[in-house]
């Protein structure tokens, strides 16, 4: 498995719009083979940074998740929104709970 741990700092006046783009690409993720796990988190001392952690079959299914059109068209509103380059750091997932509602 393929994990990704993704931090994103908005511009603060468009961090509302960020977070709407990140609802849109949960939505997306959500349909995508290969995708196991898409969630964003909102900093709660940082109203303007958001945390994604993104798990996929493997580093081809997320590769594969950069160039969906929906999805490609929504990161090239990143240079916009983002007061800083994201912050990617690439895993390999070791060990993990159930997920539980």
């Amino acid at each position: 498995m393929f994990v990704l741990m993704v931090e994103l700092e908005a511009v603060p006046e468009l961090a509302g719009e960020l977070e709407q783009l990140l609802h849109e690409l949960v939505e997306i993720a959500a349909h995508e083979p290969g995708v196991h796990f898409y969630a964003v988190q909102r900093d709660r001392e940082h109203a303007a940074r958001f945390m994604l952690c993104e798990f996929y079959a493997d580093q081809l299914a997320w590769q594969a998740h950069l160039v969906n059109a929906p999805v490609h068209a929504r990161l090239k509103h990143f240079e916009r929104l983002l007061a800083v380059p994201p912050r990617v750091v690439q895993c390999d997932a070791l060990a993990a709970t159930p997920w539980r509602v």
